[in-house]
Formats: structure tokens, C-alpha cells, sequence
């Protein structure tokens, strides 16, 4: 994997904790976004088990996207909530976090169907659809979901397995499919990494390929079409620090 240094992002956590305790997650990441090989953003996420045993995966992001004229700033804050028992979505929220307008959606799950709740300029729409099999949801620009997709891949079965993902901002589903390539090592700034790779399909739009751990978490996407990278943060160099500078002719200290 070619690696490029990282540029210096900054990144906004917001975490709404209320009166209690800050507790640890039990897993977190960061995720770095490259387009045309460039780092132009970034991603981090957390999960934790809820009182209810259900997962709950929370996240933020910020962008910057130019068209060699402007760049402008997209930040934006997930939280899912995940079936215990299969990690069926049972609901999902997206909330604009950069300019004032708030916009964003809501997703709920329930009695075999999905509906959606769109906020778009003080303005809100609602639709619903009926719940198909294997549903996931894989939203655009946010990445760490890819975990979610990737274990209802079925490993022992093999071959090219479809999924229905269901697309909240356009409030309709769209058909992908997953199929096992070769695993490899990953090459990175500190060695290597074997990882299991994977062809993702969003069936009729695009392809990319997916790679994750051992564990099955995300390490890197490429998406060509688009000229779409995101690597695990870890993975990649430190950005360099500034030296300071020094004077080249530092004034005498007079005699005392």
C-alpha cells in the first residue's frame, strides 16, 4: 500500500454524555480519508453494549472537499443501535454538525418496517418501507459501518452472497453484494498486517474492495471509481512536526 504523510485535521468530538460518568468504550478507532491519495478527513467511532444488551455505535466525522476553487467543510455525528442477536439495525441517526442548518435524519426499525424521517432546511419528510431479509444500513461517507456488512458475510458458504442495503437518504434500498478474494499482507508504516480482503459491490453504481483484521474490523477501503481511500489512522506515518525556527543572528546580551 502506498502511503502518503497526514495532513494536520482537526477533528470535533462531540460526545453527549448528559449528567453521568464518562464510562470507556468498549472499542474505538480512527479512520483516516484520502481522496486522489490526499488525506482530507477524518473518522473515529466507538461501540459499547447497552443496558439493554443491544450494541450501540457512535461516530465523527469531518471532511474537506474542494474542486480546486473552494473546500468546504462537512462534519457530520452517527449513533446506531444494533440487534443483540444479529446485529439487525434497529435504529440510526445522522446529524449535520458543521453550518447552521442542522439537517440530517432518523431511522427506526420496528414491526417490519423501516422508516425514515428526513430534516432538510426546517422542513421534514417522512417515508417508510417494508423490511427485507438481511437488511444493513451502509451510509454514504461513513465507513466503520463496513464492520457490520462484512459479518453477514458467510465465510463457510464462500462465493458472491447478496445483501439488501437500505440507503437513508434517499430512503430506498439498494441491492450489494460481498464476495471472498485472496487474503494478503497488508504493508503499512510499521510492518505488516495480514488482513482478509473482500470485492463489494454496490450492484448497478460502483465496486471497491474491502480489507479487514482478523477480527473482522475494517482496516482499509478503496473505492477506484471514486477516488476513495480510508486506512485505519493507525497505519499510517506520524505527521512531521515544524521544526522550530531559530534566529540566524541573535542579538548580543549587553554586559551586566
Amino acid at each position: 500500500m502506498k502511503v502518503v504523510p497526514v495532513l494536520s485535521l482537526t477533528l470535533a468530538c462531540l460526545l453527549r454524555t448528559g449528567s453521568s460518568p464518562v464510562s470507556t468504550p468498549q472499542y474505538s478507532q480512527a479512520y483516516t480519508v484520502l481522496i486522489k491519495g490526499v488525506p482530507c478527513g477524518t473518522e473515529t467511532t466507538t461501540e459499547e453494549w447497552g443496558k439493554d444488551g443491544n450494541l450501540v455505535s457512535s461516530s465523527q466525522s469531518e471532511i474537506f472537499i474542494t474542486d480546486g476553487l473552494e473546500t468546504k467543510r462537512l462534519a457530520f455525528v452517527t449513533r446506531m443501535v444494533l440487534s443483540k442477536s444479529n446485529l439487525t439495525p434497529i435504529s440510526y441517526s445522522y446529524k449535520y454538525t458543521s453550518g447552521e442548518s442542522k439537517d440530517g435524519y432518523e431511522v427506526t426499525v420496528k414491526d417490519g418496517q423501516i422508516r425514515r424521517v428526513l430534516s432538510r432546511g426546517g422542513h421534514s419528510s417522512e417515508i417508510t418501507v417494508p423490511l427485507l431479509a438481511d437488511v444493513t444500513i451502509l451510509d454514504f461517507n461513513v465507513y466503520h459501518q463496513y464492520d457490520y456488512l462484512i459479518r453477514k458475510y458467510d465465510v463457510k458458504k464462500g462465493g458472491r452472497q447478496s445483501f439488501h442495503n437500505f440507503i437513508p437518504l434517499i430512503g430506498s434500498e439498494m441491492p450489494m453484494a460481498i464476495t471472498q478474494i485472496e487474503d494478503t499482507n497488508l504493508e503499512h508504516a510499521k510492518g505488516t498486517l495480514p488482513v482478509r480482503n473482500f470485492k463489494i459491490e454496490f450492484v448497478g453504481m460502483w465496486s471497491g474492495t474491502v480489507s479487514t483484521d482478523k477480527s473482522g474490523r475494517l482496516v482499509r477501503l478503496v473505492l477506484r471509481d471514486q477516488d476513495l481511500e480510508v486506512v485505519r489512522k493507525d497505519l499510517l506515518p506520524e505527521p512531521e512536526q515544524p521544526k522550530p525556527e531559530t534566529e540566524k543572528n541573535p542579538a548580543p546580551v549587553p554586559p551586566r
